[in-house]
């Protein structure tokens, strides 16, 4: 008995890992509502956007990553802007401790030519009071029904 209820358990550790590699599912109609973004456009009208789905374009990530939540990390989105005060804008992010390494990798280098594109949700912490870009991933793959899966 013991043996049994530890395969099922080792097989629901098994399927649930695998579909949490998989990536994020999104559906045709929502994939072609897709706005893409640089971070100096989005920055200032995350207002407008929230539940939006949007690509958004930058050159780093932030050095900062704050542990907020049991399951979520917190940091940024950077780009150089020649017009802003401080040379830079910036757009919170919040990743999934899953797909924390992977944010790791993208570099935190200011001086990074390389523009990068990620994917997300436009959305707000009421409790906080913060707007941020929820991150799904990097790579994007449309089957021929149109649906499209997200991941790193």
């Amino acid at each position: 008995m013991n043996k049994i209820l530890s395969t099922a358990l080792l097989c629901l550790l098994a399927l649930t890992l695998a579909a949490s590699a998989a990536g994020t599912r999104i559906d045709g109609k929502a994939w072609a509502k897709l706005q893409t973004y640089d971070v100096r456009t989005l920055a200032p009208e995350m207002r407008d956007h929230v539940r939006d789905l949007v690509a958004v374009k930058f050159n780093f990530r932030g050095k900062d990553i704050h542990h907020l939540k049991p399951n979520w990390y917190e940091s940024s989105i950077w780009q150089p802007d020649p017009k802003g005060r401080k040379g830079f804008t910036d757009v919170r992010v919040m990743i999934a401790k899953k797909d924390l390494d992977a944010f790791k990798s993208i570099t935190a280098d200011s001086t990074s030519g390389q523009e990068i594109t990620v994917y997300g949700r436009v959305l707000r912490d009421f409790g906080a009071n913060f707007l941020f870009v929820e991150l799904m991933g990097r790579n994007a793959a449309t089957d021929s029904g149109g649906n499209t899966t997200v991941s790193w």
